[in-house]
């Protein structure tokens, strides 16, 4: 299979206020793969709202750092594949908004996003047929994410 590259894009979340509601701006780094956005592809597919942002946010460098060892623990040598939320609610980041996560393996020297999923932490992940795999070559894929989270 041949291997996707990945990169992110510096993207904002506008915040609004209109009938005493009011959304807060953000400004995160998304996923683009192929040059494609990832927030995009997912949500062609799956049919949904696209007000997500992604682990990567400014202003949060505990919460990036959490996020790119998550995207990173596929680095470890007897990781077993596991789920990570991707995209998350850009008012509060709680699951139960609704989030989009991926399945993340290591195979010989290339990791892999697969199974990409809706939850809400209340029900069992709806696998969103007709995205990825994707597969990165392992070492651009490590160096990509360790120079993101430090936005």
């Amino acid at each position: 299979m041949p291997h996707s590259t990945m990169t992110f894009q510096d993207t904002v979340r506008p915040g609004s206020s209109s009938d005493g509601c009011s959304s807060v701006e953000r400004c995160f780094a998304d996923f683009q793969i192929d040059e494609r956005s990832l927030l995009e592809i997912l949500v062609t597919a799956d049919g949904g709202h696209s007000d997500y942002m992604s682990g990567f946010v400014s202003g949060y460098p505990e919460q990036n750092l959490r996020f790119a060892e998550s995207l990173l623990r596929c680095d470890q040598p007897e990781a077993e594949p596991y789920r990570v939320l991707i995209y998350i609610c850009p008012e509060c980041g709680d699951i139960g908004c609704g989030a989009y996560s991926v399945q993340i393996r290591r195979f010989c020297g290339e990791i892999i996003w697969e199974a990409f999923a809706y939850e809400n932490g209340y029900e069992e992940p709806r696998v969103i047929p007709g995205v990825g795999p994707f597969v990165f070559s392992s070492a651009p894929y490590v160096r990509t994410v360790k120079a993101t989270f430090e936005i």
